[in-house]
């Protein structure tokens, strides 16, 4: 838990929605103007999957927002597969995620099917697909990935499932590897006093029963074939609709098929926005490539937003505020921030953007356009 845990006992708990609102929007507004706009990554460690850093932002829970930069829904994680490391474990949750190879070259093996990727492209995950990723025996690979996770936790479909460790997994202080009477590992225990628990907690390698049925249930529907009478009909079949459409999407989005277009923003490479056929639907990401001594557009939007610094270096001016970020590190937006890229540097820089989708499912999306970029003609 953090500082913004509010209410801590039945008496804090008795005033009144008004007052509790007044004081925990204070908080985080006073919370979110003190944190820095860019980051370095938080180093990798060992774990029970492999190489992984912590999230960068805190984890997907809700009270773990607001920890090192201004995101209340972003947050994000890099992973390393070393040339010739062991083999990772496998997991399956119900949130899509996107996971980015940065450099090298690698595979993602979802529910059977293996994918090979190459620096810059995209693999794309569908829900509650067991998911398993590795890197090129000689070259490795590096992996960042974005997240939007405590949309998850507010929706309770933020469970993660561990079907396989690691070939040579790490347990971290606190806890321990449980066998079964064959000497098999079976999963690990959560000791008493971690994270303030009063009991072990045994994690199990397998399915949650009750997600397990239900999106088997789902997948086993098949195409919707009844005629559509009324509103309840449409989403019945909606389900069959949805199953369907994530049976058939890619999984992964090449980098070197995408277009690059010049628009008032600058040149930019869409990997995926609204009309794209993938189950990624939590996330807009694109490329921008700035000229050195060029700028980006100057633009503002409802959403936050997260960009990886891929290459370059420069600043980015945030409401009138000076931020300066070089290759590796991510610049972290708030939402509603008037906004600006600039390369300082001697050879182009390559931004990766992301920003949350969920937005426009609220009418609050769309990009309010300032300045256009110089090389723009509109």
């Amino acid at each position: 838990m953090n500082e913004l845990e509010p209410w801590k006992n039945e008496a804090q708990r008795a005033f009144p929605d008004e007052v509790k609102a007044a004081v925990s929007q204070s908080q985080e507004l006073d919370l979110e103007r003190s944190l820095p706009h860019v980051l370095d990554q938080l180093p990798k460690q060992p774990t029970v999957q492999g190489m992984d850093s912590p999230h960068q932002m805190g984890d997907h829970v809700c009270y773990d927002m607001l920890t090192r930069g201004p995101h209340y829904i972003m947050t994000a994680h890099f992973t390393t597969v070393a040339p010739n490391a062991p083999i990772r474990g496998m997991h399956r949750h119900i949130p899509a995620p996107n996971l980015f190879c940065m450099g090298g070259r690698g595979w993602e093996w979802n529910d059977g099917t293996t994918y090979d990727v190459d620096t810059y492209d995209l693999m794309i995950v569908p829900p509650y697909t067991m998911h398993q990723h590795g890197g090129d025996k000689v070259v490795g690979c590096e992996i960042y990935v974005p997240e939007t996770g405590r949309i998850d936790h507010v929706l309770s479909l933020i469970g993660r499932e561990q079907h396989k460790f690691s070939e040579k997994p790490t347990f971290p202080e606190g806890t321990e590897p449980l066998h079964d009477d064959e000497g098999k590992l079976k999963g690990y225990r959560i000791k008493k006093g971690v994270l303030g628990i009063e009991e072990d907690i045994d994690v199990i390698l397998g399915p949650e029963p009750h997600k397990d049925a239900t999106f088997q249930a789902r997948r086993l529907g098949g195409n919707w074939t009844a005629p559509v009478e009324n509103t309840y009909d449409r989403y019945v079949k909606l389900m069959h609709d949805e199953v369907d459409y994530c049976r058939e999407v890619d999984h992964v989005a090449h980098e070197a098929q995408q277009p690059w277009e010049m628009t008032r923003q600058g040149k930019l490479k869409w990997m995926l926005h609204p009309n794209t056929k993938s189950a990624a639907k939590r996330l807009w990401m694109y490329f921008s490539e700035i000229e050195p001594g060029s700028r980006s557009g100057k633009h503002r939007h409802m959403a936050e937003e997260q960009v990886l610094v891929l290459e370059g270096s420069g600043y980015d001016v945030h409401d009138g505020e000076r931020w300066d970020w070089q290759q590796g590190q991510m610049i972290v937006i708030p939402g509603m921030t008037t906004h600006q890229h600039f390369n300082t540097g001697n050879s182009r820089a390559l931004l990766l953007h992301s920003v949350p989708s969920i937005y426009v499912h609220h009418d609050l999306g769309g990009f309010e356009q300032f300045e256009d970029a110089p090389e723009y003609e509109g």
